[in-house]
């Protein structure tokens, strides 16, 4: 089964960019991608700051993260279970 999560968090990176100038220096950071730009930087951000804002699975529509918590905050066996049930 997949589950699919919609969060959020802040990401703080420095990258070195060999450049003519300044200019041509920003313009080719702006240029990159997020992806990019990570991929190229030494990264910082703490685990614990990431929020999960929804969750999609096939045996509901999406859920809001204290929706997740309250009424999907199962045990393994009753997963299964569900999942028997579902025929997934």
């Amino acid at each position: 089964m997949k589950f699919k999560f919609d969060w959020e968090t802040v990401v703080r990176g420095e990258i070195e960019i060999d450049a003519a100038n300044g200019q041509e220096a920003e313009r080719l950071f702006q240029q990159m991608s997020v992806s990019q730009r990570i991929e190229k930087s030494i990264t910082t951000g703490d685990p614990e700051t990431a929020e999960i804002k929804y969750i999609d699975f096939d045996w509901c529509d999406s859920v809001t993260y204290e929706e997740w918590k309250k009424n999907w905050n199962l045990t393994p066996e009753k997963w299964e279970e569900w999942g028997k049930s579902l025929n997934v």
